[in-house]
């Protein structure tokens, strides 16, 4: 329970639970007033499956590893560097989430339109490695798809970018200030 309603919320909880409510009671509380919370959850959780059934599918080609030597290639062996966007991605959107008390429907938006950047190809020339991977794998494997399908579908909940380019950009650059904060070890929102 702590990871779905984030550290901020844990107290939340637990003044819930001396009223008698349960943790789903208390998280439902906590983003009833902002919906793209529980959105940005699920998109987590989608995002996640992604992963999961790629790397289910890699470890077809891979020699045999314990689930600790797997987890060390992957977070540091070269030939594992094109996940890094995804990985980086749902570490980010989870620290997010656990600091989500001022976490904004403008910057869901961002995180949203981002994900599904990365997933579908809109993203920058440091993702080009994972989608190039990422393509062959989505047409080879129908995990891989499924997952991708799930995932957009979560994303697609998650509240529209702004019309307007300037205010789009400012949420971008939000989300990318939050997200250096964070991995700064700061819960601060960052510029504005």
């Amino acid at each position: 329970m702590w990871r779905a309603a984030g550290v901020s919320g844990y107290a939340r909880m637990v003044g819930a639970e001396s009223r008698g409510e349960t943790g789903t009671e208390a998280q439902q509380e906590m983003s009833s007033d902002r919906p793209w919370l529980e959105q940005l959850r699920e998109g987590s959780s989608a995002l996640q499956g992604v992963l999961g059934a790629l790397l289910e599918a890699e470890r077809h080609f891979q020699p045999p590893a314990s689930p600790l030597e797997r987890l060390q290639q992957i977070t540091t062996s070269p030939e594992w560097a094109w996940l890094q966007p995804l990985y980086r991605l749902i570490a980010d959107l989870d620290h997010a989430l656990a600091y989500a008390k001022d976490l904004p429907a403008s910057e869901a938006a961002a995180i949203g339109a981002h994900a599904r950047e990365l997933l579908t190809g809109g993203g920058g020339a440091s993702e080009q490695a994972f989608l190039e991977h990422y393509r062959a794998l989505l047409q080879t494997d129908p995990a891989v798809a499924i997952a991708h399908a799930a995932a957009l579908r979560a994303l697609q909940a998650l509240p529209p970018e702004p019309a307007n380019q300037s205010e789009r950009l400012h949420a971008r650059h939000q989300w990318n200030e939050r997200r250096r904060f964070l991995r700064m070890g700061q819960s601060g929102r960052g510029a504005s």
